[in-house]
Order: C-alpha cells, then sequence, then structure tokens
C-alpha cells in the first residue's frame, strides 16, 4: 500500500499558547516512540508523525498538540528509512488495531523489547536482566472484540479507526485464529437481519477448546423471530454458545448454549462467562505461565492476585500447591469455583476489589509466595502492602511496561531485588506489552 498523497507546499507556522496552526511540514524522523509513532524534531520540538520509521524523510502535516511535542498526519513518504516494509494487511493506516506493520521485524522486536527497558531504567533498574523478547505470531489470536454500526443500507463490522470511534469494515484480519476471521461475514449478515438501523454494538468472540464463544451487545430487543435467527445462526456455524447482552446490563441472556464453551488452563477445563477475560492468545498464556511457574519457585501456599477466571491458578495447583484465588468480579471467581471443585485442586477463592482493599499485612503472612496480574492501571495499591510485608518471593504479570515499572519500584524500596524480567509479545503490530518480573525479598 502505497504512503505516497498529494502535499502543500511545506510552510512554517504560528503558535499561540496550546493553538497550532495547520501547517505541512518536511522532517526526518530519528526514532519510534512509546506509541510506534515515529518522533522528528523541528525548530526545538518533538514531532509525532504516525505510520513512519526511523530514517524516513517525510512530509506531514502539523495538527495539534500532545504531551511535550506536536502532533502531525503523514502526508508524503519521500525517501524511505533503511527499516521501512511493505504492511502485509489491506486495512492498515485506516484501521486502529495495528499501529507498525510498516516497520521491519528486526526493528521492529528490537524495539518492543526496548520498551520495556526504558520503563524498567525511568524507575531505577538500568541493570535489570529483561529476556530475548518472546514474539507470538500472527493469525493466533483466540479473542477479540469487534464494533458494529447498523446504517439503512449495510452493516459495518470491524475495529474503531486510528484515533477515531469511526469502524472499519474489514472482511479478514491478519492477526485473528482462522476460526474468528472465518465468523466475520456470517456475523455481519446475521446482525443485519436482528438489529435496527441506527444501532451500534459490540461482538466478542472467543475460540474456546469446545467451540466459538459469542456475546452480543447491543441494544436491541429481540423478539421471538430475532431469537429463532439467532438460535439458527448458532446451529449453523456450531457454536459452542451465543449470548445477547444490553449495554450497562449485568444481565447476559442465554441465547444459545449448544454446549459448554470450555478452555483448558493447564490440565484444568474452566467455563468462563460469556465476554469474560482471558489471555488474547493461548501461545502467549503458555509462556506467561511457564514463566509464572518458574518465578513461583518451590513455594507451596500462593495467593493468585487478579486471578480472573484461572489462568495461572490451574497450572499452580496441579503441581500440588494451595492456591488463594482473588479477583474482583463475582463471574470468573465463581467459573473458577467450579473448575476447582471439579478437579479436586486445592483452591480457594474470593471476590474483592483489590485496588480498595489489597491484601493486607496479616492476610499476606500465609503465603511463601504472591502473583499478581493486574488491569493495565497497574496494582499500586497492593504492592505498597507487599513492600511492607510481603513474602519471600512475588512474581508480577502486566500488560503496560510503565505501571509494571511503577509496582516493581515500590517493591524495590520494601525491600525486594529484581532478579529477571520476561517480555512476551502476544499483541503483534501494536505499542501493547506483556512482561513476568520475578523478584526475591532481600530484607
Amino acid at each position: 500500500m502505497s504512503l505516497r498523497k498529494r502535499h502543500a507546499p511545506p510552510s512554517r507556522a504560528k503558535a499561540r499558547g496550546n493553538a497550532v496552526t495547520p501547517r505541512a511540514v518536511e522532517v526526518t524522523i530519528d526514532e519510534l516512540g512509546a506509541r510506534g509513532d515515529g518522533i522528528a524534531r523541528l525548530l526545538g520540538e518533538l514531532v509525532f508523525v504516525p505510520l513512519t520509521v526511523p530514517g524516513d524523510r517525510v512530509i506531514a502535516r502539523v495538527e495539534g498538540r500532545r504531551g511535550d511535542g506536536l502532533v502531525a498526519a503523514l502526508v508524503e513518504v519521500q525517501a524511505p528509512g533503511p527499516d521501512r516494509a511493505d504492511p502485509p494487511c489491506p486495512h492498515f493506516g485506516r484501521c486502529g488495531g495495528c499501529s507498525l506493520q510498516h516497520v521491519g521485524a528486526t526493528s521492529y522486536g528490537a524495539w518492543k523489547r526496548d520498551l520495556l527497558v526504558t520503563h524498567l531504567a525511568r524507575h531505577g533498574f538500568a541493570d535489570a536482566l529483561v529476556d530475548p523478547l518472546i514474539q507470538v505470531p500472527a493469525g493466533t489470536r483466540r479473542r477479540a472484540t469487534f464494533a458494529f454500526h447498523r446504517s439503512k443500507s449495510a452493516t459495518i463490522l470491524g475495529f474503531n479507526g486510528r484515533a477515531s470511534h469511526t469502524v472499519i469494515d474489514v472482511d479478514s484480519c491478519l492477526l485473528l485464529d482462522p476460526a474468528l476471521a472465518a465468523l466475520i461475514a456470517p456475523l455481519r449478515r446475521m446482525l443485519g437481519e436482528v438489529v435496527a438501523a441506527g444501532e451500534d454494538g459490540d461482538v466478542t468472540i472467543l475460540a474456546a477448546d469446545s467451540g466459538l464463544d459469542v456475546l452480543v451487545e447491543a441494544d436491541a430487543r429481540l423478539d421471538l423471530f430475532d431469537r429463532e435467527r439467532l438460535a439458527a445462526f448458532a446451529d449453523s456455524h456450531d457454536l459452542a454458545r451465543l449470548s445477547w447482552r444490553r449495554p450497562g446490563a449485568g444481565f447476559v441472556d442465554p441465547i444459545a448454549r449448544r454446549r459448554p464453551a470450555m478452555v483448558s488452563f493447564g490440565p484444568v477445563q474452566v467455563e468462563p462467562a460469556p465476554g469474560g477475560f482471558l489471555q488474547p492468545t493461548k501461545e502467549g498464556e503458555n509462556a506467561i505461565a511457564a514463566a509464572v511457574l518458574a518465578g513461583i519457585g518451590p513455594a507451596r501456599q500462593v495467593a493468585d492476585l487478579f486471578s480472573g477466571c484461572g489462568s495461572f491458578t490451574f497450572p499452580l495447583a496441579a503441581q500440588g500447591r494451595t492456591i488463594h484465588a482473588v479477583e474482583g468480579e463475582e463471574a470468573p471467581v465463581r467459573a473458577l469455583e467450579a473448575a476447582a471443585s471439579r478437579a479436586g485442586l486445592k483452591v480457594t477463592a474470593e471476590v474483592r476489589d483489590l485496588s480498595r482493599r489489597p491484601l493486607h499485612a496479616q492476610e499476606l503472612k500465609r503465603f511463601d509466595a504472591v502473583l499478581f496480574d493486574p488491569p493495565r492501571a497497574g496494582a499500586a495499591a497492593q504492592a505498597e502492602m507487599l513492600a511492607e510485608s510481603g513474602p519471600d518471593r512475588v512474581v508480577a504479570v502486566s500488560c503496560n511496561p510503565a505501571t509494571l515499572a511503577r509496582d516493581l519500584q515500590t517493591l524495590a524500596k520494601g525491600g525486594y531485588r529484581l532478579e529477571r524480567v520476561t517480555p512476551i509479545d502476544q499483541f503483534p503490530w501494536s505499542a501493547h506489552l506483556e512482561a513476568v518480573a520475578v523478584l526475591v525479598r532481600t530484607k
């Protein structure tokens, strides 16, 4: 896909306060920033230009400010840098799902690992042992959420556009497990039959071990004929489960449950709630679990905090350990408890908001090790409690290098030593990165 476009001649601009006069400029890209945008310098200011690589000489249109720099849109690549590659996806540049398909594989891998190295260094871990990057290939994503819009003439189904809420219609996605990709076109037709014009919504699809699990979230009021259409869709595409939920409602309407939508965590089968969180790829989950098991070491009593429905609870429990799982939402905890009961494992579970009520010193005393895997905001409150009186070993899993580094700094101030960090890229062509950090108490 060519990035060459018509452009206006470069011009200088006037800026007053935060307002920026749009203008075209000619710049050379020096590096990739933390979001994957190219960074250039212009009259002493940083200029962030998406879809560029180091060495590119480009015409860009300055359009505003972001943080400590200017934001610009790419107009034309005058001379490509050595790391520029041809994006393999026809939707690249419009779809907001991938931002780095134009970067060569070697440079991309080095940049992705360096995201973690840079954030650790900013928080005092300049000599941290960061393992080589583990990369999960494209075409393996088992869970994805699509946006849709039903207009008068068509149903648009895909992903939000770059820096936009506009839905980009897609007919394929290189990231997806083939089973998910194959359902895009039939799903679009089905939504066109049951959703009224003007409606928007989301569809989450999981490739469970026992078949596809689909959750539609939309405000449509389903009548008997709609339900029959949906049930027929589940039958014709051999779905394990098809559910519907109105936005803001806690209740999930079970349209068709043809068989349990089971997933495996180690040797244990779990049926997550419709739309429940799982690691996006099985390969990535396995890599994280391996790093977690190695980091926990010989500990027998383990707390699994922000446990979800048991991604790491069950690989740990299957080794004969006693696990206490804590999660803020009830549905994952109930799924975890049911699976633990069926498997006869030594697992207890608790529904608890750890951001507001972290495990305190007295509760932490009974554990030999703690694992935590929080949302992107991190585990600031729990890290403070662990720093005060945590066990000998802590393993931190994170999808956000910035909040991970912050929480690790808290633990280090409390007497922990960072032993190693493993970066795992299960979000190809994006600025998202998973990591597993292992810490041991030294005082």
